[in-house]
């Protein structure tokens, strides 16, 4: 019963992968190259295609020729194949695609692959403005150009495929063909080295050598020039801030200044004052008097008021008069 049970189960397994691989659930396949895809005239390359472990053979489809291009048996592991190029030329330069055979069929083809071979033709020159050397957030152009009449040119970021730009070629009257790759605003991912290359447009995978390499440094240091609105106005804040500062302080110190010379000027005007009042009462009270008739001696008296005498403690409602006598002089 155990056995039955086993078998039928294993039937089952069989029919429900065969209804997935007729229903187009294989995996599909991956397809690159090694040691890249760009590889140099009579440089060795391998196309590797992986797909399934159920794998019988994998086939190599290259566009414009004869499908399949190429045929392959799994290796061991029965779940990828090698397609060997011993020597590079133009003939295998091309957009390539892969898939495999299963019992059940055809797997999908894999993403194209475009394989390019270097050095058809004499290397362009490449140059950047205005300095390789720059910092974060300005602009810059490389110039890229060549004596041959190419149809377009291409400018890439070693290391970085992403990082690619094309553009067609102009023509000078000095029979110099060039294009000008224009990069709005560098950030420091644009560190690296840069190539230019150059191919017709007929035969787009089949490019020149590689120009002079190029190093880019982009500093992360901030410019005046290239601050950002947010930090030009947080930096003008902190201008005005400290100018008001400033002010307030100097202001505060010309008031502190000024009280202090009024309350200066307030007591010296009040002493002066006090001075001033002081004589003239005493010039006031000070009445000369010259009794002719009962001071034949000539003397000269004079009425000073109690109030510059000193007051009897026990007798404050006695008024005293008291006549000094002030200087004598002799009768004429």
């Amino acid at each position: 019963m155990i056995t039955m049970l086993t078998v039928l189960l294993y039937f089952g397994l069989i029919l429900e992968h065969r209804t997935a691989v007729q229903a187009g659930l294989l995996p599909k396949p991956i397809i690159w190259a090694e040691p890249g895809s760009m590889i140099a005239l009579y440089k060795p390359v391998i196309i590797w295609c992986q797909g399934s472990s159920e794998a019988q053979e994998y086939l190599l489809h290259k566009e414009r020729s004869k499908d399949p291009w190429d045929k392959q048996l799994p290796l061991e592991t029965r779940n990828k194949a090698k397609f060997n190029i011993q020597y590079m030329t133009a003939s295998y330069a091309g957009i390539y695609k892969c898939y495999y055979k299963t019992a059940a069929g055809f797997s999908e083809h894999s993403d194209a692959m475009e394989l390019v071979m270097t050095g058809a033709y004499e290397n362009p020159s490449l140059s950047v403005w205005p300095s390789p050397d720059v910092t974060s957030g300005v602009p810059i152009a490389f110039n890229c150009s060549s004596s041959i009449g190419l149809g377009k040119f291409i400018l890439i970021q070693e290391g970085k495929p992403n990082l690619t730009w094309i553009l067609d070629s102009q023509h000078q009257a000095n029979q110099l063909f060039y294009a000008t790759f224009v990069l709005d605003a560098v950030t420091p991912n644009h560190n690296g080295t840069f190539r230019c290359y150059g191919f017709f447009r007929n035969d787009p995978q089949v490019w020149s050598q590689s120009s002079n390499p190029l190093d880019l440094m982009v500093s992360e240091t901030k410019d005046q020039s290239f601050t950002t609105p947010k930090d030009g106005l947080e930096e003008y804040q902190k201008i005005l801030i400290g100018v008001l500062v400033s002010f307030l302080l100097l202001f505060f110190l010309l008031l502190l200044l000024i009280l202090t010379r009024y309350r200066y000027s307030c007591k010296k005007k009040k002493a002066n004052a006090s001075v001033e009042n002081t004589q003239s009462e005493d010039n006031a009270e000070l009445n000369s008097l010259n009794p002719p008739d009962e001071d034949p001696q000539g003397i000269v008296y004079a009425q000073v008021k109690p109030s510059r005498l000193r007051k009897d403690t026990t007798s404050k409602e006695t008024q005293v008069v008291t006549y000094a006598q002030l200087c004598s002089r002799t009768q004429k």
